[in-house]
């Protein structure tokens, strides 16, 4: 009875075991009550079967113990466990059995500790004690009461937050997870499917070429039977024929015992027939059962091994893409800083070369400079010397008319007095002031080209010796200079930075949009301050040059003052010296002739001279020049001025309509984002409604096939299991009363065992075949993936070799434009020397030239008339 109870008990726990295993985790919770309920009532019927069947069985037994005797109890004793059903065959049965006890036992254990244990901890409860008598208390402040339970909400808003984003990404992972393996596990059904599909037309096929030969051997065993039988028949006709001439009574005999034994027979075979079929049945039940088990277990180790070769693929990709992330990070920060390296290299060097342009420009303007001083120091000493020629000249004429004066008083009474007037109306006919006026007037000159040389030469000049050598220019040279200065330390500044000062390219770990941030404000600063100076530069400008102004108008005026008095002065005593003192009365008509022409000429004298006229206009002249040059300069500033303005409204709105831009980007992101979102919560309603309709589904199969099935086969079972008492009990019936046929029964026996052994055979040899046929199926995909593999590596090892290879096309084409930069400057500082050297050369020319001038100059002045003489 024991046994029996097992054997139910885990027939139960088989069906509900697999049940258990196949079905999901999330529905065995809403399964479990409804299962144990359904457990219960299918372990009472179980027991009652068995029971039934105990007590029919052991009936049988003790009926056939009193039949049989003493000697039928050891066949009985032998054969019994061949008429019980096999239990606990394979291990694997026993391992579900043992677990299925465990898993009961546990539960129990459970729910006792569960009924055991206490349903409100004692530190609960004291703690709902402690806060009972908190709140009777009261306390005296409540706004304390109040702060603390704000940072208790706080606190706990806190962490609810953080569990609750801690379970999104859970929950996400957990989704992508699902989703991957739900992916998998349809792609693993229909391979399966796929797979059971052939397996099932591959046993039909065999099925059918079994029934097959079951058929010819039916066919077989007739033809033997009927040929034995018309044997048999031959034999009798001629027994009878032989007999019926002795005795008929005996004859009768006979043919009833021939009858008898032929229906024996025939029942024989049919037994037989019937058992080797039955047997056949068997085998190809149980051998059907450990196939399907072993492709349930294959099957299982393959899903299990490929999703693990899927996770270790995942794992292996998501490393590999971050890998590549960052190498591609690595190489464009490479990139970004070889090309701020190349660009500061070239900027230095396009410095150095501007430095050094502007220091031979210097020096060719201080050469021209040079030049120039070195010409006006020939034409002052030429100046010296004629002045001095003149004075000589001069004081020589007056020593060679004094005899003559002498000799004719009257006449030279009278021509002192006509010189004079003579003078008077026209004062270069005097010989001192025409070589004042010659003097001034190349002086004038040389005032005028100096000014023109001072408009058109740069501002590297010299510094002016005499007052009428100052100009606007002087007032600029210091203005420039220290704006040259300023650009010069700025410059310094730009190219030798402090230690402290941060980076020019940003740091690895510096987000680009701050670095450009800095760049432009240190670009707007930088903007400020040159403003700045170009301001503070023109106002030195305005105020040197009105200095300057100043300071050249008060000398000229003391210049012009200086030599109006001299002149006024040499002619009074020249009038004292030469007017007599009693002329004759005579000459008075003439004389006062000439007094009335001589008091004309005075009254010219009282209006400007016209050299200063003259110098006046050219002075006026000279300062509209300079005002509407101060007007274009100015107008130009202004213009630059509002350029940069432009310049940089411009710029800020660019950055404006970028940072709109940017911001209608990631809003478009986020919108794209939110829509993937709910498309994908969509999608796994829509997934979690198709497993429901799944599972259901799953879930009355395993009912069908798990829970009624089974049971049906053990009713099958157990009256298969009767069946074989009652043949076994005729047997040992037939076994007394047909102990001849035992040879027979053993020879079948033995052919039976023959067959089995040939069809054990036949089945290893198919099984070792299909199973050759898998394993050339894996090496041939294992070969696949070899190749795969190598292909990959191929074109991993390909790549790094052009990646290696471009990087040192890069090396040798940086190597290149280094060459191809040192040759450049190696060229302009060749064309320089070489322009240097032909410097002097044109120079001189140039000289030449001028000196031709002068002597053009010289023989015009030697051919036109001299109107002193």
């Amino acid at each position: 009875f024991k046994r029996v109870d097992r054997a139910s008990e885990y027939a139960v726990s088989e069906a509900f075991s697999l049940q258990k295993s196949r079905c999901p985790q999330r529905l065995w919770g809403s399964l479990t009550t409804w299962e144990t309920a359904e457990r219960l009532q299918v372990h009472r019927e179980a027991c009652e079967e068995a029971q039934e069947l105990l007590s029919n069985w052991m009936k049988s037994k003790l009926q056939l113990e009193l039949s049989d005797g003493e000697e039928d109890v050891d066949s009985v004793l032998q054969e019994e466990p061949s008429a019980a059903p096999p239990k606990y065959e394979h291990f694997d049965d026993l391992c579900s059995y043992l677990e299925c006890e465990m898993e009961s036992s546990s539960v129990q254990k459970y729910v006792q500790h569960l009924l055991q244990s206490e349903a409100v901890n004692c530190v609960i409860a004291k703690h709902l004690r402690l806060e009972e008598i908190k709140e009777k208390k009261q306390l005296a402040d409540p706004r304390i009461i109040m702060e603390l339970r704000h940072k208790q909400v706080k606190e706990n808003r806190m962490r609810h937050q953080k569990a609750l984003e801690l379970q999104r990404q859970e929950e996400s992972l957990k989704k992508a997870i699902l989703s991957e393996a739900r992916l998998r596990a349809q792609e693993e059904d229909r391979r399966k499917a796929l797979q059971a599909k052939k397996e099932e037309e591959e046993i039909q096929r065999e099925i059918v070429k079994l029934r097959k030969e079951m058929a010819e051997k039916k066919h077989t065993v007739a033809k033997v039977w009927r040929m034995e039988g018309k044997r048999q028949e031959e034999a009798q006709k001629l027994s009878v024929q032989e007999v019926s001439a002795v005795s008929p009574p005996l004859v009768l005999k006979r043919e009833e015992q021939g009858e008898e034994k032929q229906r024996r027979t025939q029942e024989l075979l049919r037994r037989i027939h019937i058992s080797k079929q039955r047997c056949l049945q068997r085998h190809f039940s149980a051998w059907l059962k450990v196939i399907l088990e072993h492709r349930i277990k294959m099957g299982k180790a393959r899903a299990l091994a490929d999703w693990r070769c899927q996770l270790k693929a995942l794992r292996a990709w998501r490393n590999y893409t971050w890998a590549q992330k960052v190498e591609q990070q690595t190489q464009q920060l490479e990139i970004h800083l070889q090309d701020q390296n190349r660009k500061t290299q070239l900027a230095v060097e396009h410095n150095q070369q501007r430095l050094l342009r502007r220091c031979l420009l210097a020096w060719q303007h201080w050469s021209q400079e040079e030049t120039e001083e070195r010409e006006l120091q020939m034409r002052r000493e030429q100046t010296k010397r004629k002045m001095e020629q003149l004075l000589e000249a001069v004081s020589l004429g007056k020593g060679g008319h004094r005899p003559l004066e002498a000799n004719k008083p009257g006449t030279a009474e009278v021509n002192p007095h006509q010189d004079l007037l003579q003078d008077k109306v026209n004062p270069s006919r005097v010989v001192l002031p025409v070589g004042i006026a010659v003097l001034l007037e190349s002086t004038y000159f040389m005032q005028d080209q100096t000014c023109w040389d001072a408009v058109h030469t740069s501002h590297f000049c010299r510094n002016p010796k005499f007052a009428w050598e100052i100009t606007i220019k002087h007032a600029a040279l210091s203005a420039q200079d220290q704006a040259v200065n300023q650009i010069a330390t700025v410059l310094q500044h730009f190219q030798a930075p402090s230690p402290k000062t941060s980076p020019a390219y940003g740091s690895c770990f510096e987000h680009r949009h701050t670095f450009q941030q800095r760049v432009i404000e240190e670009q707007r600063q930088q903007l400020q301050k040159q403003q700045e100076l170009i301001l503070k530069l023109q106002e030195n400008q305005k105020m040197n040059r009105d200095k300057e102004e100043a300071a050249q108008a008060m000398a000229v005026t003391q210049t012009f003052n200086n030599s109006v008095s001299q002149t006024r002065e040499e002619k009074q005593s020249r009038c004292k010296n030469t007017i007599p003192l009693s002329p004759p009365d005579s000459l008075r008509p003439e004389n006062t002739r000439a007094a009335v022409q001589g008091r004309r000429p005075s009254s010219r004298l009282t209006s400007p001279h016209p050299i200063l006229k003259g110098m006046e206009e050219r002075a006026i002249q000279r300062a509209q020049q300079k005002k509407k040059i101060e007007e274009a300069k100015q107008r130009k500033a202004e213009e630059k001025l509002a350029q940069l303005k432009a310049e940089e409204e411009a710029r800020q709105r660019k950055e404006a309509e970028e940072k709109e831009a940017q911001q209608e980007k990631r809003r478009e992101e986020r919108r794209q984002q939110k829509l993937k979102e709910l498309e994908k919560q969509r999608r796994l309603e829509k997934e979690q409604q198709l497993q429901k309709k799944a599972t259901d589904h799953y879930e009355k199969v395993l009912l069908k096939k798990m829970g009624i099935i089974p049971w049906k086969r053990l009713r099958e079972q157990a009256k298969e299991n009767l069946v074989v008492a009652q043949r076994h009990h005729s047997l040992g019936l037939q076994r007394k009363c047909l102990m001849t046929w035992l040879q027979d029964a053993q020879q079948s026996l033995r052919e039976k065992m023959s067959q089995a052994e040939d069809f054990y055979s036949h089945t290893l040899l198919r099984r070792g075949f299909r199973n050759w046929l898998k394993y050339k199926d894996y090496l041939s995909a294992q070969e696949e993936r070899a190749s795969t593999f190598h292909t990959v590596c191929l074109i991993r090892k390909c790549f790094w070799a052009w990646f290696e290879h471009i990087m040192e096309e890069k090396r040798a084409l940086w190597e290149r434009l280094r060459i191809a930069t040192e040759h450049s400057n190696k060229r302009l500082t060749l064309n320089a020397f070489k322009a240097w050297r032909q410097y002097p050369s044109l120079m001189k020319k140039e000289r030449e030239r001028e000196e031709r001038r002068n002597q053009l100059r010289r023989r015009v002045a030697e051919i036109l008339p001299n109107f002193q003489t």
